[in-house]
């Protein structure tokens, strides 16, 4: 079974989402601002006014309403067209649509792409930072997250491309990419459910148990 398939999905989100309400999602946003106060040390996001942004895989699009939030153009897909509904029940203000970056395509051309834990779930992900590049403006810029070969992500029968970050940033020159930048992130697990404040994160690579560990790649589009 695949993301994609109605079945598949709402089993799926069971491990995140209970009753898909405000409160749920409210605490997840908490988790996503301490992934983007990270990034603001590496990526120029803090100040969205006049610019695009797409995120992929968005599930319920809790980092698209931190960018919102910054002023940016938001719009968010998902393969799942079970979360994609989700979603547009909970923020009214954001575009989600279904979209499969494996196959599809868009007439739109963002200023930023965003993707966090998403691509190490695709079959083709060399193909999907092709048609990513193509939804970017000249000069535009993709930033994801991916887990790093441990134990533990490559245990996740979802996780079916889990890459050291040089196979990644190789895949994403052989795309068009340029201006690559590596970033490992280590964040406090469970502490964002009591405040966004409490989420945050150290620049270090870590294989420790129960311990939130991933590796940011920024492309840039030349």
């Amino acid at each position: 079974m695949v993301h994609g398939n109605s079945n598949f999905d709402k089993k799926y989100y069971k491990r995140f989402f209970d009753k898909y309400t405000k409160s749920e999602f409210d605490m997840y946003v908490n988790w996503a601002d301490g992934w983007v106060r990270f990034l603001d040390k590496y990526v120029d996001i803090k100040r969205g006014e006049r610019r695009s942004l797409h995120e992929l895989g968005a599930s319920l699009g809790y980092f698209s309403r931190i960018f919102k939030n910054r002023g940016f153009d938001v719009t968010g897909s998902d393969i799942s067209s079970f979360i994609v509904g989700k979603a547009g029940k909970i923020q009214k203000d954001i575009k989600f649509f279904k979209f499969d970056v494996e196959k599809d395509s868009t007439d739109k051309k963002y200023d930023f792409v965003v993707a966090f834990e998403v691509l190490e779930h695709l079959k083709n992900p060399e193909k999907s930072l092709k048609n990513i590049r193509s939804m970017l403006k000249k000069g535009g810029t993709l930033v994801f997250s991916t887990p790093f070969p441990t134990k533990r992500s490559l245990t996740d029968p979802t996780h079916i491309n889990v890459h050291p970050a040089f196979w990644w940033v190789k895949k994403g020159k052989s795309a068009g990419f340029s201006g690559t930048k590596v970033v490992y992130a280590t964040f406090i697990p469970l502490m964002y459910r009591i405040s966004k404040y409490f989420s945050f994160g150290f620049p270090i690579k870590t294989n420790l148990p129960y311990i939130n560990s991933t590796c940011f790649l920024v492309f840039r589009n030349k």
